[in-house]
Order: structure tokens, then C-alpha cells, then sequence
């Protein structure tokens, strides 16, 4: 039978989340494992990955499709239409369905809905399979990022004067910025961090003569620890920003997407300690800018 015929496109329900969550932690840690022989998500609890449900259903409710298969989930993926383009999320196939055109149903899927909208994303530059999928499907890379850690025993710097606690009144230097820097808007986003009474979410600004040139949010979470969204002007900003964020999280190692061509912050993170641990690759399907500044994306929610 074609898998057009025994395959079901449709969108997440509320009462799978725990088994969107173990398909996520499995078959993300199934690809690290035998490729990068490491694991991607920690511990031994798959439910850690509940975090990419609840986020993206609270953001765009509806938006996470799954591809089912006689009953079971067989893929999914997340997606998040925003004012001037489509953020593509995390993308997953059961390690069962491979080969069955599971990730390429799903990516079509949101390309018809994504109607005249550019398509972004992030993915790994490591992952062949992942990155044929997108080229062959029009995507063009944007920027190279170097994925970096700062180990738990490195001495930070100080903490800049100029960096403090993003608050809601920033919202509208945030859309500002990022507008100058990257040509996108998603007010949604950081409309979402900016609420949040957690501790899981955190975001600082970087301050020049009382504008606001720089801005970093992190996500600290057994599923997702991770710095970013984030755009600055300057390497200087980004580099202050990224030692107050790595200061928040006490005994923890996040992860940090550094655009590749920014050599002087690269170099300046070396001095603290900071290694490279993978590389991924922004695309796009559609029109994009090249960003007038310096952008840090996430996979949490993804950005592009």
C-alpha cells in the first residue's frame, strides 16, 4: 500500500503528550547515539520532553502534527506561523518508520500551510539525512552556527553594569530590535517569556546610554537548558549577555548557538573556557535577510 494511503497527517491531542514525549526522547537520543555517540536529553525519564508539547500548545495550540500509522504515532513535528514568517520546530520519526517518508509527509504538510510565508528553521549540520530533507525541498542555508558549552568549573567574568532583567514594559524595544537586526517579528514569543512567573525562563538586556542594543533569553529545564532566543548589535553585547545567562544556572552545562562569522565573540568565548560541541545551519524557505547584527536562536521554541 502507497503511505499516502496508510498514513494520517493530523494534529496533536492533549491526551498524547506523554507519548509524543517519549517518542521525542527516544528517537532524538536514538540518532545521537549511534552517530555522535552521545545522548542529546539526558536521565533516564522520557517525560522531560513533555516540555515541547506544553510550550508549543500553549503558544499555537493546534500546531504540532503528527504522522499515525495504524494506530501509532509514527512522527511529528511542530510548527509556529508568526507575522512575517513560519518557525519550523523539532522534528521527529520513529526509528520503526525509517525510510517510510514520515519527516518528508509531515514537512510538506506545513509548507501548504505555511501559504506566501517564508518557512525557518535550525538544524543539524552534522545530520545528512535532516539537512537532504530541507534542500530537497527548497531550502537554502542562511548562517552556520557553532554550538557551544562553557563547563561547570570555569571562573566567569563579572557580570556587566549594563545588563538587567527583561521586563514587559522592554517588549517594545525587543520587537524594535529585532526588527533592525533580523527583518522578522514575533511578538508571541517573547510576549510568552516575558509572562512567565517560573524559573525556567529567564531574559536579560544590555543597555547603551539607556537603549536597549542587545537582549538574551535561556530555558532551564531536564528538557531543554539552553541559551537563546537572543540578538545583539555587538559582539560586546552578546558576550556580556551570554556570561550573565551562564551565571543563572549553577552546576548546569546549557547549550549556546554562536553564528560562525562572528569571530571576535567566538574568540572571546575560547578565553573564558567555552568549547564546541556540534554545528547547525539556519534555512530558510522563501526570502530572509541577512541579519544586521548578531542573532542567537533555540530550539525551544525554534526559531530560525
Amino acid at each position: 500500500m502507497g503511505y499516502a494511503d496508510d498514513m494520517e497527517i493530523r494534529s496533536l491531542r492533549n491526551d498524547e503528550w506523554d507519548h509524543l514525549a517519549r517518542l521525542i526522547f527516544h528517537s532524538t537520543n536514538d540518532w545521537y547515539q549511534k552517530n555522535l555517540n552521545r545522548r542529546c536529553f539526558g536521565g533516564d525519564d522520557p517525560l522531560v520532553c513533555r516540555i515541547f508539547p506544553e510550550v508549543y500548545e500553549a503558544l499555537d495550540p493546534g500546531c504540532c502534527l503528527v504522522a499515525e500509522v495504524d494506530g501509532t504515532l509514527a512522527g511529528s513535528c511542530f510548527y509556529h506561523p508568526r507575522e512575517t514568517h513560519v518557525s519550523l520546530g523539532i522534528m521527529n520519526a520513529d526509528p520503526g518508520f525509517v525510510g517510510r517518508g514520515v519527516a518528508r509527509t509531515l514537512l510538506q504538510e506545513i509548507i501548504n500551510r505555511s501559504g506566501d510565508k517564508p518557512i525557518r528553521l535550525v538544524s543539524s549540520a552534522l545530520n545528512i539525512d535532516s539537512y537532504s530533507l530541507y534542500t530537497r525541498a527548497g531550502f537554502q542555508p542562511l548562517a552556520i552556527y557553532q554550538d557551544m558549552i562553557v563547563p561547570t568549573e570555569v571562573e566567569l567574568p563579572p557580570i556587566s553594569s549594563r545588563i538587567r532583567t527583561a521586563t514587559l514594559s522592554d517588549l517594545p524595544a525587543i520587537l524594535a530590535l529585532e526588527d533592525q537586526v533580523s527583518g522578522i517579528s514575533r511578538e508571541k514569543d517573547w510576549r510568552y517569556f516575558l509572562n512567565d512567573d517560573s524559573s525556567t525562563w529567564r531574559g536579560f538586556v544590555f543597555e547603551t546610554d539607556g537603549e536597549i542594543t542587545g537582549f538574551l533569553f535561556s530555558v532551564n529545564h531536564p528538557g531543554s537548558r539552553m541559551l537563546g532566543p537572543g540578538v545583539m548589535r555587538s559582539h560586546a553585547a552578546a558576550f556580556e549577555l551570554i556570561v550573565a545567562q551562564l551565571a543563572t544556572f549553577e552546576g548546569e552545562t546549557p547549550l549556546f548557538l554562536v553564528p560562525a562569522s562572528e569571530t571576535a565573540l567566538i574568540q572571546s568565548l575560547y578565553t573564558v573556557g567555552a568549547r564546541n560541541c556540534e554545528i547547525h545551519l539556519s534555512q530558510v524557505l522563501g526570502d530572509a535577510r541577512d541579519p544586521k547584527g548578531i542573532t542567537m536562536p533555540t530550539f525551544m521554541p525554534e526559531t530560525g
